[in-house]
């Protein structure tokens, strides 16, 4: 094998291996069926993983989410672990996950509790909600891959600029502000241009209703982790279907 083949080979796979080794332990399935044992990893199947609070916290709607968390009723701390347990089965099963933040984002839900705590009032009209982004968005303390090889330990395939694992996109700055935790960044294909989600750090995202069958592109991994429960809300991008695409196909 070329010498430069086995490279990025095993870069994509070192790349991969942290991905799945930043699943907490306790999350873990012990046996992961096949596609064809089981297809449908939706509704009663997810469940059974999950606790009956974590269940009511992730099949409510954004709007009530933020309802609660406002209103004290639920914790940001307690809806961001419950999201966090949720998209670890989701990537599990479907492939779905590029980087976890699950670390950063229960810190963030505390520091949004306290806020509540010291002040009785949300930090803001999304406050202490989970929320998704598709891995074309920059988020400080993680890479954006964008599935491709050649960024892995870059800011956009470029090293040494200062701003790798710091920048920040807009959209992140006024989520942020607006109270939002942001927990995970969700698989794309290399390139976007195409109209299913795999690539060479990733393998194939699934959809998780019938995982014989693709969960759309270019946005695919939100497809999948919205269709599975995992997310309350998620951002994408769109030019061609991006966003429709797996929107439809979830």
């Amino acid at each position: 094998m070329n010498p430069g083949t086995q490279e990025w080979q095993k870069l994509g796979k070192a790349k991969l291996e942290a991905i799945n080794n930043s699943i907490p332990e306790q999350w873990r399935l012990s046996q992961l069926p096949s596609n064809e044992e089981q297809r449908d990893v939706t509704g009663d199947y997810m469940r059974r993983f999950l606790s009956q609070e974590e269940i009511e916290i992730t099949e409510a709607v954004a709007s009530t989410i933020v309802q609660k968390t406002s209103g004290g009723q639920w914790t940001a701390e307690a809806v961001t672990r419950a999201f966090c347990h949720r998209a670890s089965l989701a990537h599990q099963l479907t492939a779905c996950l590029h980087e976890v933040l699950f670390d950063a984002a229960i810190q963030d839900a505390k520091k949004v509790d306290e806020y509540y705590s010291r002040h009785q009032k949300p930090v803001g009209p999304l406050h202490g909600l989970p929320v998704s982004l598709k891995d074309q968005f920059h988020v400080k303390g993680t890479e954006t891959t964008m599935g491709y090889i050649g960024w892995i330990g870059t800011f956009q395939g470029k090293k040494g600029t200062g701003k790798e694992k710091v920048f920040e996109s807009e959209m992140v700055k006024e989520l942020r502000d607006l109270g939002a935790i942001l927990y995970c960044k969700t698989s794309v294909p290399h390139t976007l241009m195409t109209g299913e989600t795999v690539n060479n750090i990733i393998g194939y995202t699934w959809n998780p209703k019938n995982r014989n069958l693709s969960c759309g592109g270019s946005s695919g991994g939100e497809g999948a982790l919205i269709g599975i429960g995992g997310s309350p809300v998620g951002f994408g991008t769109d030019i061609g279907g991006s966003i429709r695409i797996p929107a439809a196909f979830n």
